[in-house]
């Protein structure tokens, strides 16, 4: 056999060679459509991860808001408890005199009962009522103090409503509102605590909403 030229040979190596289709297998071409679907599932995989984070910390904040609310309950002051008291019937009373004694409860249970007999008995009339200091309310930038007297009924209230004492600079509320103190001057003066026992004279100005009101002169503690 005649032997191939030398060029010939080297042409015929280079055709042969496993190197270039080693090298074209490793050139994979993906289609456009199956690229954007994959990265379509990436960036939803994405999105659930970040769902799957916010609920994580959802949960974890409602336990958070849970623990707080079951402690808060745990400490929470036992509500106070319901006063009963029966007053004898209007009906069966004596007239009313000037000044005369009246307890805090009966007159809410009147008005409570028959607002109108009620102002018929208490309106504009001069009385001593006696009762149980349950609170204070003194409104800012006003210079009347208003002292609350017990009653049978948590929606209706007493108050007692007084000008400051002679001499005084201000009344105001102190110990998270369970005291009432006016300064005299540079001194403090103690006037009542929440549950002293309270001597009230003042004038009955009837029933307005759920409040029966006072219009008083002179507050004393009973011993």
């Amino acid at each position: 056999m005649k032997a191939l030229p030398f060029p010939v040979l080297i042409l015929l190596s280079l055709l042969l060679a496993p190197g270039p289709v080693s090298r074209a297998q490793d050139n994979v071409t993906v289609p456009k459509s199956r690229l954007e679907e994959l990265e379509r599932k990436e960036r939803e995989l994405e999105r659930l991860k970040g769902d799957l984070n916010k609920t994580k910390d959802e949960n974890t904040q409602l336990k958070q808001e849970k623990a707080k609310g079951e402690a808060k309950a745990a400490t929470a002051p036992a509500a106070e408890p319901v006063v009963v008291h029966t007053s004898p019937p209007m009906a069966s009373l004596p007239p009313l005199k000037p000044g005369e004694s009246v307890e805090s409860l009966d007159l809410a249970n009147y008005y409570r009962a028959d607002s109108q007999a009620a102002d018929h008995r208490f309106l504009r009339q001069k009385l001593t009522l006696r009762g149980e200091i349950v609170g204070f309310d003194k409104p800012l930038f006003v210079r009347n103090y208003k002292v609350l007297l017990k009653t049978a009924d948590r929606d209706t209230r007493v108050i007692c409503d007084f000008l400051p004492p002679e001499k005084s600079n201000a009344v105001f509320t102190s110990d998270h509102g369970n005291q009432l103190v006016a300064l005299m001057g540079e001194k403090r003066v103690l006037l009542a605590r929440v549950g002293d026992q309270a001597v009230v004279k003042g004038e009955c100005k009837g029933l307005h909403g759920t409040e029966i009101r006072m219009s008083c002169w002179e507050l004393a503690l009973m011993k």
